[in-house]
């Protein structure tokens, strides 16, 4: 195959996760505190020969957005949202995850959960597990649980020194190898969600822009192919 070929399936290859990227954010629009998500492209030099070096087209990671999404209220006491830096902690099978999403609820034993049954943890890593018909919940801004008994727990903000190595998981969960730290001065909002950070109409327009950008390297490779054809055909009549 010579260089035009590669170089072409070279893009095609790109545009193709590029498009599943965006399928991905508008997938993800109405999910609480989904942020989006772009790939990251750079050029790719090799040697080819005469010419010297040919430029592929390579993707190389996925950039988040980390700007903050709109404020929903929803009345749900259980219902948090973040202002500013921080993730909730939850535990999982498989340990503990990270999400910005904060839609709880309780389960028959009083934990507060993510909708996938994750409980929440506390600033200390633990379970919070609230008293049996426990009755008005308030959360305060620094994440302090009370009822009507008194304060239950504090729920626990972490962040990390690189957001950008936070990997996705499903139910919103995000996965890292990295040391959580303590928020200084945790901003939680009860009674709200934090929607997500896309934007429809960009997302649409770059879905388009990457069809026709497809559709116009594969026009490319045709011609190209078709050009290569009629120099053997003559070349063979000849």
């Amino acid at each position: 195959m010579d260089n035009t070929s590669y170089v072409a399936l070279s893009r095609q290859m790109t545009l193709e996760r590029q498009m599943s990227v965006v399928a991905g954010n508008i997938a993800n629009m109405n999910t609480a505190g989904y942020k989006t998500e772009h790939l990251l492209f750079e050029q790719v030099l090799e040697r080819a020969g005469k010419p010297g070096r040919v430029a592929f087209v390579q993707d190389v990671g996925l950039i988040r957005d980390l700007g903050p999404g709109a404020l929903e209220t929803t009345g749900n006491p259980l219902d948090l949202a973040i202002n500013g830096e921080g993730y909730f902690t939850v535990e999982t099978e498989n340990g503990p995850r990270y999400t910005r999403s904060g839609h709880f609820s309780l389960n028959g034993e009083g934990a507060i959960v993510t909708s996938g049954g994750h409980p929440l943890l506390d600033a200390g890593g633990a379970a919070i597990q609230l008293p049996p018909e426990v009755g008005g919940i308030s959360i305060a801004r620094d994440g302090t649980i009370s009822t009507n008994d008194g304060i239950v727990a504090r729920i626990g903000l972490v962040r990390f020194a690189d957001d950008t190595r936070l990997g996705r998981e499903g139910d919103s969960l995000l996965v890292t190898d990295q040391v959580p730290e303590p928020v200084d001065a945790p901003d939680i909002a009860q009674g709200r969600l934090e929607r997500s950070n896309v934007q429809p109409i960009l997302e649409m327009t770059r879905m388009m822009e990457t069809v026709r950008a497809f559709q116009n390297t594969q026009r490319l490779l045709e011609t190209h192919h078709e050009m290569v054809r009629r120099v053997i055909e003559q070349a063979a009549s000849g």
